[in-house]
């Protein structure tokens, strides 16, 4: 009995003593878990007291700079390009952004509202294109024309895979994506250029051109360059020549009235960007980018025209890709805000883009692919355009007659046809984006009202390189062609190895030139943004050597020539006539 009750007093002690052992440790606990609670909120006192005063530098910072510029702009000390056009005006940038929310939250309830998601282009198919469908088989059934049928691309041979449903039956390439990732090709070069120069490429012509920009900067390559130092000194002659000749021309004013009623006059801002007007009152504006930066990339020259310096209406925008030298968000919000754009002329997937990040009205965006065109009409006495009809999938047959219908009657409305060819290029605005948009060169065709005078007809080529083995600018030139005046890149070509599927050399510009049988040209893309490896002065003089080198041969070719049919194979037209001019100078089209 003594053993049991002496065992009960030991068990019970031993719990007493476990519990007092488990309170110490609660109370530690508890302890630590105060003292970790009271150094988190001093942390998170201290560092809202830095966050309030980092604020409050920044602010007066901030105030500081604005006053800065408000004093300097109204003196007149800072210059134009200082800032970018696009930030320019720092104290009234919130306020746009805020303006754009609203923009999108509108358009959001405009797209529930107005027929759901359709807008004016896709009511326009569903209604009209199957009575087109039924217009161009009874054409083809009856024989009429059946002469424009036929083609002569056939047999072409593609280096790399491609798809049936790429090419139409005449052998012209189609908007096409790749069945597998869903990405946007170029069908005639459907590896090369949907993927294959990626990160690692990127970083081999980076660091691995780094090596050899530093042996040009301390003059290791010399040896080369005096080779070059004859040539490079004509050139430069030539070049000095021109300019000088062309410092002549007058600068483009937003007053229609100085332009010339016959012909084309085109401006170049600078980049891609140019202002077109054309007879009939039609202005049109190519890849607006009035920012200081293109991405990454600082602009070494300021553009030579405000979007207050633009006309009070321009018909269309024409954005030809989504690269950032192309495609500019704070212009286009400039843009919006200065509400001159009636319309926006854009390739398949930038038309979202547009409404997600500006909100702009989907009814003022029209969305085209290859082949496709969309037909303007403005009456003489009005200064707004309006949408006549969507041209669709580009057929020649039924284009022939159209054009043959037009022709017995005189047109009592200005006309502009805009048709979204295609393009030797890639899309991507992050690294995950890559191809989803599609890219594309435009051909713009105006016929202005009451007017014996021919259809004027103008050609953007945006981005593009020149096809190794495939005929595009030809088939370009067949169907859209000739024009009276074409821009054409020239510059981003170095390295070749990287840039050769996305961007053309002078000398590839040439080829451009002559396969689309243009009468003038204009070089654009160059002197604007560090793209690449070549100089800034490289590009323009290397175009007007090639070009004369091509009318040499061409001089030589048909001053030997007896037979008639070497003369019919170079016209139209036998002399290239390929400018350089100035950022803010005009040129016009042959009359």
């Amino acid at each position: 009995m003594v053993k049991l009750q002496t065992r009960v007093q030991d068990t019970l002690y031993t719990f007493k003593e476990r519990i007092k052992i488990l309170k110490q440790l609660q109370s530690k606990q508890r302890l630590y878990a105060k003292q970790r609670a009271n150094s988190a909120r001093i942390y998170a006192r201290q560092r809202a007291q830095s966050a309030r005063k980092n604020m409050l530098k920044r602010s007066a910072k901030y105030k500081l700079l604005v006053k800065n510029i408000q004093q300097n702009w109204r003196v007149g000390n800072l210059s134009r390009g200082a800032i970018s056009q696009g930030k320019r005006n720092l104290v009234s940038h919130y306020n746009a952004k805020k303006r754009v929310y609203a923009r999108r939250k509108l358009t959001r309830q405009y797209i529930r509202n107005v027929n759901g998601t359709r807008t004016f282009i896709e009511r326009w198919r569903s209604r009209y294109w199957g009575g087109r469908k039924a217009l161009l088989s009874s054409l083809i059934i009856d024989g009429r024309n059946s002469a424009t049928i036929t083609s002569k691309w056939h047999g072409i041979t593609l280096t790399e895979p491609a798809q049936q449903n790429w090419f139409d039956n005449e052998g012209y390439p189609l908007a096409s994506r790749d069945s597998d990732t869903g990405r946007f090709v170029n069908p005639w070069l459907s590896e090369s250029s949907n993927g294959e120069n990626g990160l690692v490429k990127f970083l081999r012509w980076k660091v691995g051109g780094a090596w050899s920009r530093m042996l040009n900067a301390v003059g290791a390559s010399s040896d080369n360059n005096i080779e070059k130092k004859s040539t490079d000194k004509k050139i430069d002659n030539a070049m000095k020549e021109f300019l000088h000749q062309s410092s002549s021309m007058p600068i483009a004013k937003s007053n229609s009235q100085t332009i010339q009623e016959e012909a084309i006059s085109l401006t170049w801002i600078g980049h891609s960007t140019t202002l077109v007007t054309f007879p009939g009152d039609f202005t049109i504006l190519t890849d607006p980018h009035f920012s200081n930066y293109a991405g990454p990339v600082r602009r070494l020259v300021p553009p030579s025209l405000r979007v207050s310096d633009l006309p009070e209406i321009i018909d269309c925008v024409l954005i030809s890709h989504d690269h950032y030298d192309h495609l500019d968000y704070w212009s286009i919000l400039e843009l919006i805000e200065s509400n001159k754009v009636k319309y926006w002329v854009v390739p398949l997937g930038i038309k979202s883009w547009l409404i997600t990040k500006t909100g702009i009205t989907p009814e003022d965006i029209i969305e085209l692919e290859w082949w496709e065109g969309i037909r303007l009409t403005k009456q003489p006495c009005s200064s707004l355009p309006e949408v006549d009809k969507l041209i669709q999938a580009f057929d020649k047959v039924t284009r022939q007659w159209e054009s043959e219908q037009a022709a017995k009657s005189t047109p009592s409305t200005n006309e502009l046809v805009i048709t979204c060819a295609p393009a030797q290029h890639w899309c991507s605005r992050t690294p995950f984006d890559r191809n989803q948009r599609l890219w594309c060169s435009f051909a713009v065709h105006v016929t202005p009202a009451l007017s014996t005078s021919r259809t004027h007809s103008f050609y953007f080529a945006g981005d593009t390189g020149l096809p190794p083995d495939f005929p595009l600018h030809h088939q370009i030139g067949d169907r859209l062609g000739p024009f009276d005046l074409s821009a054409i890149p020239i510059g981003a070509y170095e390295p070749e190895w990287f840039m050769r599927e996305s961007h053309c050399n002078p000398s590839e510009a040439v080829q451009i030139h002559q396969a689309l049988r243009s009468r003038k040209s204009v070089a654009v893309h160059f002197d604007t943004f560090d793209l690449a490896d070549e100089a800034r002065d490289e590009p323009p003089k290397l175009l007007l050597e090639e070009v004369q080198r091509v009318n040499e041969n061409i001089a030589s070719m048909t001053g030997e020539a007896n037979d008639r049919e070497l003369i019919d194979m170079l016209h139209p037209p036998l002399h290239v006539d390929f400018s350089v001019i100035k950022q803010g100078e005009r040129i016009e089209s042959l009359k």
